[in-house]
């Protein structure tokens, strides 16, 4: 099913077109009847042959209206953009005509309509103009039609038109993450709560569960309709009443966005592109604005980034909500002054949930990926703005489909531009430079823990903690005890602090007496007695007798060699081949059996 929408001035003939089309008057409010004027978003559908049903969406033309015109205008397929012949191109035409290149509705028809109230000629003149304002855009080669509502000439040649432009247009994205918009939230008598949107991206079914947000609320789809029908399931493209369990009508409004799986952000500020209708126009930096969104209207600040503005067509900015909503990379928005009343521009996100403080560097750096804005490249452009971001994130992220975004993946992997640490993405060069850093902070200082790597280098803890783990399987760093070194693991004691090394050489100059912990009175000594020991210079017994690690191993060998000769030996004969007194050999015997060298058989102690 596709979803067809009106654009245009004011009073040049939307509504009056579609009742022509399927016989559905769109304005429904009394206000609008009394005022002869479309004030909200209005519905029709008809049967169109070789496409079923067909929805269409009226939009008010008056720019007072302008929020409701995007909200209906965000989920079309197909836009129809009509000019009164009367009147010619109009303020208003201009601005809905730049809505839908904003929006990327990706064809139009337009459409001269009030043919009967001009002669001929005027009607080639407004064709004309048309042609002309179209012209250098993507909707350059777009049918054309004369058309008069209301006596119904041309209406046949107009279906025709529609046709033949469906049947060019994409095949709706089926990505298995529906989602909708909601425009219109009712209850209905011993239904409940009902919603209505153009649902789109996949599909829905009876009885599934499904999120709304802002609120963070639960659901349940009961019953799907579409134009008083009621399906199984609702389609990829389609104008959808929802009848939803689980949520009373007063929790929701216009803006709010139902999905089954998640990939909106939530977020407080947001990096996007954007466009301006007038490049002329100077942009002051945090300057007021609203965003039109979907159906949502927000307000919001624009930040300029330095050296920022509208000389160029499109241009990155920061954009600050007042209050926190949830958007994804790549969808596309609608800038108006505050209120809603005068379009300014529009954009597409290109970062959601952006921190300044953490991220404006990487922003920067990464704002030079982008030439068409694939996903390719959206998704690259945040890994660089976050720096890392695992790689079974990314479907979170985005609306395509999972085998979509792993082909992404794939191809950026495959340049060589982008690698994969466990299940994280990097850019290349941030990873190398990351892994250098780690190796030389590990060189450059004894024995650092993960955290002292981490803020040493201002990596993140886990992609540390997956490098030094890469490092240590390639034999280049080793731990102990929470420690980190270079090569073998312990460090050089000319690498050592003055006070370590005074007490380091003092415990080797007293032997085989080591020295006792509980005995040291200076508590910075204790310390660094502590962190020699973890550092391995020094080697523990029992907790509290340490020796110096050249002297443990001295002694050690000296009792392991009494094995060459004999398959067990006694603690006198252990003393003897040592030159210890009894105070130190059982805690040595102790310490060199943990070492799984040697163990206890009854008075003895045999080879392990």
């Amino acid at each position: 099913m596709y979803v067809v929408g009106t654009s245009g001035h004011i009073d040049h003939g939307k509504t009056s077109l579609i009742l022509a089309l399927t016989g559905v008057d769109c304005d429904r409010l009394p206000e609008e009847k009394e005022r002869q004027m479309t004030i909200d978003i209005g519905f029709a559908s008809m049967a169109l042959p070789g496409f079923g049903t067909v929805s269409f969406i009226d939009v008010p033309g008056h720019e007072r209206f302008i929020r409701n015109m995007v909200a209906g205008a965000w989920g079309v397929d197909l836009g129809i953009l009509v000019v009164a012949a009367d009147d010619g191109w109009m303020p208003q035409t201009e601005d809905h005509f730049r809505v839908l290149q904003l929006l990327g509705i990706e064809r139009i028809i337009a459409v001269i309509n009030k043919t009967d109230m001009v002669e001929a000629d005027m009607a080639e003149l407004v064709e004309q103009q048309v042609r002309e304002k179209i012209a250098g855009t993507p909707y350059a080669d777009a049918d054309i039609v004369r058309v008069s509502a209301r006596t119904g000439d041309g209406i046949e040649r107009l279906r025709d038109a529609l046709a033949a432009n469906l049947k060019k247009l994409s095949r709706a994205r089926d990505a298995n993450k529906p989602y909708l918009y909601i425009d219109r939230v009712f209850a209905a008598k011993g239904h409940g709560t009902v919603v209505t949107g153009t649902l789109r991206n996949g599909l829905l079914h009876d009885d599934d569960p499904v999120h709304i947000q802002p609120g963070n609320i639960e659901a349940r789809v009961k019953r799907i309709e579409s134009h008083h029908s009621e399906l199984a399931e609702g389609s990829p493209s389609q104008r959808t009443a929802l009848n939803l369990s689980g949520v009373p009508t007063e929790a929701l409004r216009r803006g709010h966005i139902l999905y089954r799986q998640g990939f909106f952000t939530e977020s407080d500020e947001i990096v996007a592109r954007i466009q301006l209708l007038d490049r002329t126009r100077e942009m002051r930096n945090n300057a007021g604005i609203e965003v039109l969104i979907g159906t949502a209207a927000l307000d919001g600040k624009l930040l300029l980034f330095p050296g920022d503005g509208p000389g160029t067509d499109l241009f990155p900015v920061r954009i600050k909500f007042s209050e926190p909503w949830h958007c994804y990379a790549g969808e596309p928005f609608v800038l108006t002054t505050p209120g809603g009343y005068r379009i300014i521009g529009g954009g597409m996100v290109l970062l959601p949930g952006y921190d300044h403080r953490a991220q404006k560097g990487r922003v920067l750096e990464g704002l030079g990926l982008f030439t068409s804005y694939t996903l390719e490249e959206r998704i690259a452009f945040t890994v660089v703005a976050r720096g890392s971001v695992r790689k079974g994130d990314l479907d979170s992220l985005y609306p395509e489909s999972l085998k979509d975004i792993e082909a992404a993946v794939a191809s950026l992997i495959k340049t060589g531009t982008f690698r994969t640490i466990g299940d994280y993405l990097m850019a290349a060069k941030r990873l190398n430079d990351a892994e250098r850093a780690v190796l030389d902070t590990i060189k450059k200082n004894v024995g650092p823990n993960l955290k002292e790597v981490a803020d040493a280098t201002g990596a993140d803890q886990e992609i540390c903690r997956l490098i030094i783990a890469a490092l240590a399987k390639s034999g280049r760093v080793t731990e102990k005890e929470g420690k980190f070194f270079e090569g073998g693991g312990v460090p050089a004691p000319d690498s050592l602090s003055k006070a370590k090394a005074r007490l380091l050489e003092t415990v080797r100059a007293r032997g085989g007496e080591g020295m006792e912990l509980d005995r040291i009175q200076n508590e910075q000594e204790k310390r660094d007695a502590r962190e020699l020991v973890k550092l391995g210079l020094l080697v523990s017994l029992d907790g509290n007798i340490m020796y110096h690690r050249d002297i443990y191993e001295d002694l050690k060998n000296r009792i392991m060699k009494l094995f060459d000769t004999r398959g067990k030996l006694t603690v006198p004969e252990a003393k003897d081949a040592a030159g210890l007194s009894r105070k130190y050999i059982l805690p040595l015997l102790n310490r060199i059996e943990r070492d799984g060298l040697i163990k206890r058989l009854g008075d003895f102690r045999i080879k392990a």
